[in-house]
């Protein structure tokens, strides 16, 4: 059993400002009301008497199933967000983010607005019938200045004015069910009837929808609850469930009292047959007007909720409160929208168009329910728990009926929601505080790293390059981020290591400054990291404290070496000898132990990577012994070549020394290699007779120079790098590369 929430008064406080609403005259009237208004009194008959009673009761379960889903993920989410003013694109925002929420809530808005129109309508078919000479326009357009008067006067009296109204309504509906003398004057219309029945099943399942779409309305209020948490899940269901017994009650008296010609050409079937008609008739002016009210407030406070997070254009004017707090410029746009649709529509073209901009609405509420369910996080505490199926249900049944009722509709309802979707993605919203999101695309990765782990390891063919980088200085960073986004961009990552270090003396570029230096120097990182990954590549960064540097990298790379998505190569920012030879091969000795790449980068401090254009791979002689397919200790070498060469845009040459006798094997073996490895068609081959030091020297320009070497070789690179006055790149394969893959 549901019960309403009394507002307990306290003397020791003041009275605030604003009149809260608890959860009978906040939620329970104003989804009441909603409800049971025009499909009821205008629109059931013909339902009935076009579908047969078992089709009218079948379209009023499942579209209530669909709107009890949805009350149901409402009512869970509200008890553990702090919602506030918007109603369902609070939700929705606070879950899946604005651009989510504004995708929906635009739409949302639309459809709210249009809910008053169709309202105005009704009221005015009614008036119409009883002075059939006024004109309906003329009726509707006074209805929706009465509307604006009562919500710009105050808001609070609009909205206890309801209760004269639910009073009435409720009234009206008791005074059917006990015309005792009017049941079963005819025998019931079970089944359509072929011969009078124009509309199929789902047209008049779109026809009767709009009628359960008073949670909104219920939800509307959000922000003017005194405690959202429990009134809206007590006022909501409990007008959800007794307006299905509503509605299913009368749909019977209807196919009692009335054959089905008379039902489907007569509007006023209910009227005309009820036991006393003028109650029916002020139960059906005041149940629409209500509804328009309620409708009509609550669709300016969403306009200005999307306003404040600026969702739409001219935020500020939209967002904007006037003295009383209401939200004056929202209204006044309303009341024109309203305008010109009342001047353009009608009831009937009105229903189908409200029915898929409230299906898209309930379709994104449980999808975000389900998504908090599904991602079980510590935060997503609801006091009011709903079972999985609940929103999924939900989601998929409001997506399927969408489609069902008018498939051209349905693409062009979720193609406007895509595109709002798309437009506020490029908006760069910022919102004042988090949503899932980010939980969702966590779990997403720990699903997909316990799912690497199980499955056979293809770390050659799904190889990027993942970049570990430890620097003492800020300032190193910057100078070697161009030639690391090279490397890693787009795909690949880099992971910026700062070593705050206790002992100076043992870091290759820091040795004469001071440990105060070092660490103020270190607190700009994050934000130099920052500014990275807004340049397309994705970019971390955290600090540690280490005695040493080569103990600060080794022990990096052993503790990330257990984790799914480690760095795959480690790039060492500083000439050879800033570090002693001890050190260096205890590093590269450590990477291979741990499969990790090592790219060793020794700038030339004059030539820089000069204009960004000729890249030359030089590969040992003694690497093509081997037969072309066997393990190769070149190939980080070539990936990197190949990476550089695709963001500068240049031009790649394969080196390699030999004998004069092996010449032309070797030719043969690079060029294979230049078409197996998919390297440009432009890419250059150069075989040298000569030694290595003299083709070094004597090879045509090159903006940098990648040479392949082995672990056991820190002597070679120490030595090169004195002797030469270029910029290389020594790379050592971790084994975990293939350039052929």
């Amino acid at each position: 059993m549901l019960f309403f929430s009394k507002k307990k008064k306290n003397k020791h406080h003041k009275k605030p400002k604003k009149v809260k609403f608890n959860s009978f005259n906040g939620v329970f009237v104003p989804t009441f009301l909603s409800i049971i208004g025009v499909i009821l009194f205008l629109r059931l008959g013909y339902i009935v008497g076009s579908g047969g009673l078992f089709s009218a009761i079948a379209i009023i379960l499942l579209a209530s199933s669909v709107t009890f889903a949805t009350g149901l993920s409402l009512s869970s989410i509200v008890t553990t967000l702090r919602i506030g003013a918007g109603g369902a694109y609070s939700v929705i925002s606070k879950t899946l983010g604005l651009e989510v929420g504004g995708s929906v809530g635009i739409p949302l808005v639309l459809a709210q607005i249009f809910s008053v129109v169709f309202y105005i309508f009704g009221f005015a078919e009614a008036w119409n019938f009883i002075f059939p000479e006024h004109s309906q326009i003329l009726v509707g357009l006074l209805v929706l200045i009465v509307l604006l008067a009562l919500t710009f006067i105050k808001v609070d009296l609009a909205i206890k004015a309801q209760m004269l109204v639910f009073i009435l309504i409720a009234s009206s509906v008791v005074s059917l069910f006990v015309s005792g003398e009017s049941w079963w004057e005819n025998t019931p219309n079970m089944i359509e009837n072929f011969a009078l029945q124009t509309d199929s099943f789902w047209a008049l399942f779109a026809l009767f929808f709009p009628a359960v779409t008073g949670i909104m309305a219920g939800t509307g209020l959000s922000g003017d609850l005194s405690d959202p948490k429990k009134q809206i899940p007590r006022g909501l269901l409990t007008a959800i469930v007794s307006s299905i017994f509503i509605y299913i009650g009368i749909a019977i008296w209807l196919s009692s009292v009335a054959n089905s010609e008379e039902l489907i050409n007569n509007s006023m079937a209910l009227v005309d047959n009820s036991i006393f008609p003028p109650l029916i008739l002020a139960g059906i002016i005041s149940a629409t007007f209500s509804s328009a009210l309620t409708t009509f407030v609550a669709a300016p406070r969403l306009l200005q909720a999307l306003g404040e997070n600026k969702v739409i254009i001219f935020n500020n004017f939209f967002a904007k409160l006037n003295k009383k707090s209401e939200p004056g410029n929202a209204m006044i746009f309303s009341f024109l929208i309203i305008l010109i649709a009342l001047l353009l529509g009608n009831l009937d073209s009105i229903a189908p168009l409200l029915t898929m901009f409230f299906l898209l609405t309930y379709a994104v509420i449980n999808i975000a329910v389900y998504t908090e369910l599904t991602l079980g996080l510590v935060s997503f505490r609801p006091t009011f728990r709903v079972p999985k199926f609940i929103p999924l249900f939900g989601f998929l049944a409001s997506i399927i009926f969408m489609f069902l009722i008018n498939p051209i509709a349905g693409l062009i309802a979720v193609a406007f929601l895509v595109g709002v979707y798309i437009f506020l993605v490029f908006k760069n919203l910022e919102p004042k505080e988090g949503d899932v999101r980010s939980g969702l695309f966590t779990a997403i990765a720990e699903w997909a790293a316990k799912t690497v782990e199980k499955l056979p390891e293809s770390t050659k063919h799904t190889w990027k390059p993942n970049i570990l980088v430890p620097v003492i200085l800020t300032r190193t960073l910057l100078g070697n981020f161009p030639l690391i986004k090279s490397i890693a961009y787009p795909n690949g990552t880099m992971t910026v290591l700062g070593l705050d270090l206790k002992k100076n003396e043992s870091a290759p570029d820091a040795q004469d400054l001071t440990k105060k230096e070092i660490t103020d120097d270190l607190a700009e990182l994050g934000y130099v990291v920052e500014k990275f990954g807004k340049e397309g590549l994705f970019a971390s960064s955290s600090v540690v404290d280490c005695y040493d540097y080569t103990e600060g990298v080794i022990v990096s790379m052993e503790a990330i070496s257990s984790q799914v998505f480690h760095p795959n190569i480690l790039f060492l920012p500083f000439k050879p000898d800033k570090l002693p030879k001890a050190s260096l091969r205890k590093i590269f000795k450590a990477a291979e132990k741990f499969k990790v790449g090592v790219m060793l980068f020794d700038r030339d401090e004059d030539i820089g990577l000069g204009s960004e254009r000729d890249i030359h791979v030089w590969i040992p002689d003694k690497a093509l012994d081997k037969e072309f397919y066997d393990d190769r200790t070149f190939d980080l070498a070539m990936l990197s070549a190949y990476q550089i060469s695709k963001n500068w845009r240049g031009n790649i040459h394969l080196w390699t020394c030999t004998t004069p006798s092996k010449k032309d094997q070797v030719a043969y073996y690079l060029r294979k290699l230049r078409y197996e490895a998919r390297l440009p068609s432009d890419s250059e081959v150069h075989v040298s007779t000569k030694s290595f030091q003299d083709t070094l020297k004597k090879a045509p320009h090159s903006d940098i120079h990648i040479v392949s070497v082995s672990t056991n070789k820190v002597e070679t690179i120490t030595a090169l790098s004195k002797k030469q006055n270029k910029s290389f790149l020594f790379v050592a394969d971790s084994s975990d590369e293939d350039i052929l893959a």
